[in-house]
Order: structure tokens, then sequence, then C-alpha cells
């Protein structure tokens, strides 16, 4: 039974290492349209722009939970529930 199940993984493993190997595309052969026009450059000023962003005004996961300490309580809890809910909805 062992040789039997060994055989079939050994099979199965040389199937998928012939299956994956990769074959060289064939050439295509020119075409007679134009090439296209080369896409414009990005601006400078949106290059800058991104390299710009203060991160840490970016909030993280432990700003969060520190304003849920302080926000949701035992008495309010299903209330901040239902608005989340609510809010979750409306996306």
């Amino acid at each position: 039974m062992k040789r039997l199940a060994l055989s079939c993984c050994s099979l199965l493993s040389l199937v998928v290492l012939l299956g994956c190997e990769k074959k060289p595309d064939a050439p295509t052969p020119p075409s007679e349209a134009p090439a296209a026009a080369p896409a414009p450059a990005a601006p400078e000023k949106a290059i800058a722009a991104t390299a710009t962003i203060d991160l840490e005004k970016i909030a993280v996961e432990e700003q969060f939970e520190k304003d849920v300490e302080t926000e949701v309580t035992p008495a309010n809890f299903e209330q901040q529930l239902d608005a989340l809910e609510k809010e979750v909805k409306a996306e």
C-alpha cells in the first residue's frame, strides 16, 4: 500500500514538474499598424506632492484604540455599535 502511494506521489510530482516547464513564446510577426505614441511623463509636481506626506499625522491602530477606550463605555457600547453598523451599511 505504501509502495502504491509513493508511486502515485512520484508520478504526480513528475507530471507537475513537466507541466510547469515554461515554453518559449513564438515570435510575433511585425504588424503594419504604426507604433503608439509613448505615454506622457508624470508631472514633477505630482511626484513632489507624494514625497511631502507627513507620516506622523497618519492614524495608526494604537491611536484608534486610545480613542475607543475613552469614547466607548459599558453604558453606551450598544449605541456605538449601532452607529458603526450604520456607517458600514452606508458604504
